[in-house]
């Protein structure tokens, strides 16, 4: 490690500067990066060079590069249930249900929630289309919809080690010389204090809807506007103007989505008991990821195979349209995995714990990472991009000062799921917004005070953490 002092902390800082001003991430890390690898390089004609050479290498590593197609082979997953009708038949079975009071409209929106593990793109989406008419009979606001969808998603995403952020969060922490980051992860969840303050929110605004800040005047309106719950039968089936019963048809392409999510992660805890020898908790994590989603899209490829040929969709072009739409995933792992590698070669992290060790309470650093994580990723509206600047510093200023590296990792993870969550320049923030039906501002604007009292009470956890730790 070649330690460069206040230059060291040049890089990251670089590529904090560029994402808060042009909220693009990628090019970010590559400017950061390549600052990095020009402090670094003994020829200052050849950092570019050095600079692709050791993103060839970070890349090339065993375990970097089972996470790295994990991160897209999940983009394939996704799509091939999309083209198959997974989607649509998860749609029309929830729909099915006769639903006319708020409470199993609730639960319905957490079930479909807490299935919908891959990514939270199509959490959002498959639960909103779902849901949101019943939310319009029940005259429950749309802007009260998009805070259940968003904060329900993201957070539950955020915090599950079966899925691509777990994969990311082990990558980043692979990066640093982390022997098991599977274990630090697991580790890390429960004190991932902001999304289970989030996730508890939204259940006791279900419980006692509460309508705080500008969703009052919302709650208001939708109430006004309700619409009536169709007329049904005895045993619940709707009835039509004639008075004659709607026949619902069956659709089993939801068990297109149910089944290889199970297989996912079936695969991915036998893979770890496998590779940890009978511990899961010693387990190849990485490994175990790559595994989990090939073992799903086998099993979906082959439940394909069975559906009527006119619903058949070509499943190598499904898959490799998937693995498009998630390229950007891969590049943004390779870079940040490049860009911590070289702050770890600077020292970095140990020169910022030698400026706070003497000047800050070490019970304080978990707060102070939660906040400024909160800061960047409300900026940038990236939470990804926040972890792969805020995690390569916290692991070696928790080693310097000795704090335990699951609760500085889970103060980065929180902060950074936080601005992902709230800020009106985050692409789930827009996506929710129209899968319920309802603007970007009036979306941000009603959520707001939910989020700011979990992050309050996020804050004084990490406190009370650091002075337990």
């Amino acid at each position: 490690m070649t330690n460069l002092g206040l230059l060291s902390i040049l890089p990251p800082l670089i590529a904090l500067g560029l994402a808060l001003w042009k909220k693009k991430i990628i090019p970010a890390l590559l400017v950061g990066g390549l600052a990095a690898a020009l402090l670094l390089s003994e020829s200052k004609w050849s950092f570019i060079v050095d600079y692709l050479e050791r993103v060839i290498r970070v890349t090339g590593n065993r375990g970097n590069l089972q996470l790295i197609l994990f991160g897209v082979l999940v983009g394939g997953l996704i799509k091939l249930m999309e083209n198959s009708g997974g989607f649509k038949g998860m749609i029309q079975l929830l729909e099915s249900m006769n639903i006319r009071t708020k409470r199993p409209v609730f639960l319905l929106t957490w079930a479909i929630g807490l299935l919908m593990i891959l990514e939270n793109y199509s959490n959002i989406m498959v639960n909103g289309t779902t849901v949101g008419s019943l939310y319009d009979r029940l005259g429950i606001p749309r802007s009260k919809l998009a805070y259940f969808l968003h904060s329900i998603s993201i957070n539950w995403v955020a915090i599950i080690v079966f899925n691509s952020w777990g994969a990311f969060y082990m990558i980043l922490l692979a990066g640093q010389g982390i022997e098991n980051p599977f274990r630090v992860v697991v580790s890390a969840m429960p004190m991932n204090f902001y999304c289970i303050a989030s996730l508890i929110m939204v259940a006791l605004t279900m419980i006692f809807g509460w309508n705080l800040g500008a969703m009052r005047k919302y709650a208001v309106g939708s109430r006004q506007s309700a619409v009536d719950v169709p007329p049904t039968t005895d045993n619940g089936q709707p009835i039509t103007d004639n008075g004659q019963p709607i026949v619902e048809t069956h659709n089993y392409a939801s068990l297109l989505v149910i089944i290889p999510v199970l297989v996912l992660v079936a695969t991915m805890l036998v893979s770890l008991v496998v590779t940890g020898k009978g511990s899961m908790m010693k387990g190849d994590g990485t490994a175990s990821v790559f595994y989990a989603v090939l073992a799903a899209i086998a099993v979906l490829a082959l439940m394909v195979q069975f559906r009527p040929k006119g619903q058949r969709p070509d499943i190598e072009k499904s898959v490799y349209t998937g693995i498009g739409d998630f390229m950007e995933v891969g590049i943004l792992l390779a870079l940040a995995l490049t860009l911590g590698s070289l702050c770890k070669e600077m020292g970095t992290g140990y020169y910022i714990a030698g400026l706070a060790s003497g000047n800050v309470p070490v019970f304080l650093m978990p707060l102070i990472f939660f906040f400024v994580s909160c800061l960047i990723s409300f900026a940038t509206g990236t939470s990804y991009g926040t972890f792969s600047i805020m995690v390569p510093l916290a692991v070696p200023v928790a080693q310097a000062m000795n704090i335990p590296l699951p609760l500085m990792f889970a103060a980065c993870v929180s902060g950074g799921v936080f601005g992902d969550n709230t800020s009106p320049f985050s692409d789930t923030s827009v996506v929710t917004a129209i899968s319920a039906k309802t603007g970007v501002v009036e979306h941000v604007e009603t959520q707001l005070p939910y989020a700011l009292i979990s992050a309050s009470v996020a804050g004084v956890m990490f406190v009370v953490a650091g002075l337990l730790a």
